[in-house]
């Protein structure tokens, strides 16, 4: 029952009948007047309390994101000013034998260790930073959060040298006036090293990164809110409506976050009908020094000119989607911008590394989001035996026959600096207050938002715990019924059954002193059920192997995992690996041996000693240069089309909860 325009006494007597009959759903005001404040009883001034620290609360955890994300693109634009003043007013840098804080000195850190000491980052000085992999918590309060990432240095100057770093923050974040800053950037090192001879731990023996989060913590992100500070009468309904605008903010972020996920996917598989319908009618596609394609189709045919549609025998087509800055703007239009890694080839022949910035525009038509625009800045592209030093190979190819001139200055190193960046430091998500239909409805609405970040912090939280084989920690990130595919064994039900797989598989006794396997685990795609209760996640697997002394190595892969609240925590209920390469970092993927990946499965005898209790859904062996299957959860976001494999949510026995195939072919 909304409540409209009626008198102060009128609405009390109403609200008192609802609670002598049980009669009435706790629904929010319609509108912010004076009689409408009049009708909140207690009960409802403390929900509404609730709702609004817990839409702040979830939008605190975007916010952070979206500050790590907006160091990395200004440390690649050389921006060193803009990067100091991401921090506190005495927030530090800490690296081992680094401790710094304080403007100036950041300033001038950035400026000699990744700029050569230039104000400004030259056009031939190359300072990729990749953050990926959050898992970020918030204080109970709300006001303080950390935050665990890892990095990836792509650096170098031209005709000089190129490099390889990596390793793991820790960070510290508060809130200063309002806005989410950075409070402590720690780094730990892990591994680094010049191109030509690849990458190498830092240390005879690098220790383990301490951890901020507990299995627990991880799988909540945002504390929830049990009391808050009390509202008056006079307040509540205004902060209601503004708590209903973050939450559909948060919302329509996901939605375009998801989109631009699914364009990388989607251009990895060559599924150009796909590509294609992720945009709008009159969309348009200009790619810096190459051209522009104005209209759907135009684009469709742009990638279709690039090969027919279908990953052929023992091509990559590699296309990550990083670090992505998203803004809304009031008139149903959003913006993006981020990083694109291209890792393509053909398995036998040329191999390449690529990298480029988009800065997209998105338009919500009818309740769904489009792609609207792209502008495609391609940075470099790289031959994988030669790298980014020296004799680098076109940046962008050549314009197809319907292109039009391309309206971008060109950002191509080492000639050309970066784009400029436009997007905000800091954004405000409730300058359009509406009020929520009813309290349940804004929970419902926050919780959904929650979930996105939820379902990838427990997700990115597994792979930090495996690096470092803490079995116990990785079990109890599963759901008591939860399941797991062991990598060429099969699949075990239960959690218990997952810990003790582990500890079957790889013993007890923790990962090498001079080995790191660094599993990242990036772009993320999120289905949240419409309880916001539990949702899907697929991310993609981009693993470096380190060793002291020895070639690195590469695994790639996509996981399609589920995720459920348990008692209160987000716990993986699902967890699928399929593995696309396994190679080492001489030669890279298009030297892959056939077969080469079946050296590290284990013996029948030791799969015997913990049998699994079923079979992996996929493909037992990373298959390339073979071209094998691969399973989606979600439909085209914008046209609704369904994938050829469906991976539909399944409990332990592989079933959904109708009883069907928890894999559908179409």
């Amino acid at each position: 029952m909304k409540r409209f325009n009626f008198s102060p006494l009128l609405a009390g007597l109403i609200v008192a009948m609802c609670v002598v009959l049980g009669a009435c759903s706790r629904e929010a005001p319609a509108s912010v007047n004076a009689a409408d404040d009049a009708a909140w009883n207690k009960e409802d001034l403390a929900r509404a309390a609730r709702l609004v620290a817990d839409a702040k609360n979830a939008q605190s955890l975007r916010d952070v994101k979206r500050l790590q994300h907006a160091y990395a693109h200004y440390a690649e634009a050389g921006d060193w000013k803009a990067m100091a003043a991401l921090f506190s007013k005495n927030g530090r840098y800490v690296e081992p034998g680094v401790e710094i804080s304080g403007a100036d000195a950041l300033y001038a850190r950035f400026r000699d260790e990744m700029g050569g000491g230039d104000d400004r980052l030259a056009p031939d000085r190359l300072n990729v930073r990749l953050i990926l992999s959050p898992v970020v918590t918030l204080s109970d309060d709300g006001k303080v959060a950390i935050g665990r990432w890892h990095e990836v240095a792509m650096t170098g100057r031209y005709g000089e040298e190129a490099n390889w770093a990596g390793g793991i923050y820790e960070n510290d974040y508060v809130l200063e006036g309002g806005v989410w800053k950075i409070a402590t950037l720690h780094y730990y090192p892990q591994y680094a090293g010049p191109y030509d001879k690849g990458w190498r731990n830092v240390a005879d023996e690098v220790p383990l990164t301490p951890y901020h989060y507990t299995p627990a913590s991880a799988g909540a992100p945002a504390p929830a809110v049990t009391d808050a500070p009390a509202l008056s009468r006079d307040q509540a309904a205004a902060q209601i409506a503004k708590a209903n605008a973050i939450a559909d903010a948060l919302l329509d972020e996901s939605a375009v976050q998801n989109l631009q996920a699914a364009y990388g996917y989607y251009v990895d598989r060559k599924m150009w009908d796909d590509v294609a319908d992720l945009f709008a009618e009159d969309a348009s596609f200009d790619v810096a020094g190459e051209g522009a394609y104005e209209s759907r189709e135009a684009i469709r045919n742009r990638f279709l000119a690039l090969g027919e549609a279908g990953l052929k025998q023992g091509e990559l087509n590699d296309h990550l989607q990083l670090d992505p800055v998203i803004t809304l703007a009031e008139n149903g239009t959003a913006s993006a911008r981020g990083f694109e890694l291209q890792m393509t080839g053909q398995h036998g022949g040329a191999s390449a590394w690529a990298f480029g910035i988009f800065e997209n525009t998105y338009v919500k038509q009818d309740g769904v989001w489009k792609i609207q625009s792209v502008k495609l800045y391609p940075r470099f592209a790289a031959d994988y035996d030669t790298g980014w030093a020296r004799d680098l190979l076109p940046a962008h190819g050549a314009a197809m026959e319907d292109a039009k001139a391309s309206s971008l200055a060109g950002a191509e190193y080492p000639e050309q600096p970066s784009p400029a960046i436009s997007f905000a430091d800091h954004v405000t998500r409730d300058a359009n207050p509406s009020a929520p239909t009813s309290f349940d409805d804004l929970a419902r609405k926050i919780d959904t938002a929650k979930a996105y970040d939820a379902a990838e912090n427990i997700s990115t939280a597994y792979g930090y715990y495996i690096d470092e084989f803490r079995w116990d920690d990785t079990a109890d990130l599963f759901s008591e019924d939860g399941w797991k595919e062991l990598s060429y064994i099969g699949a075990y039900y239960g959690r218990e059954r997952v810990r003790g797989s582990l500890f079957s598989r790889y013993g007890d006794s923790g990962r090498r002193p001079t080995f790191l396997a660094i599993h990242q685990k990036t772009q993320p795609f999120v289905t949240v059920a419409p309880d916001g209760k539990s949702a899907q996640i697929r991310l993609r697997l981009f693993q470096f192997n380190s060793q002291l002394d020895g070639d690195g190595s590469y695994i790639s892969g996509i996981y399609e995992n589920q995720v459920k609240l348990e008692d209160g925590v987000w716990k993986i209920a699902g967890m699928d690996l399929d593995y696309i390469f396994l190679a080492s970092y001489t030669g890279g993927w298009a030297a892959v041996e056939e077969g080469s990946a079946m050296r590290f499965a284990p013996t029948p005898e030791s799969v015997a000693k913990y049998p699994p209790d079923g079979p992996l859904r996929g493909v037992t062996f990373a298959p390339y240069p073979e071209i094998a299957p691969m399973g989606f959860h979600f439909d085209n976001p914008v046209s609704g089309r369904a994938p050829a494999l469906k991976l539909n949510w399944s409990i332990s026995s592989r079933h959904d909860d109708d009883g069907d195939s928890a894999t559908e072919r179409k």
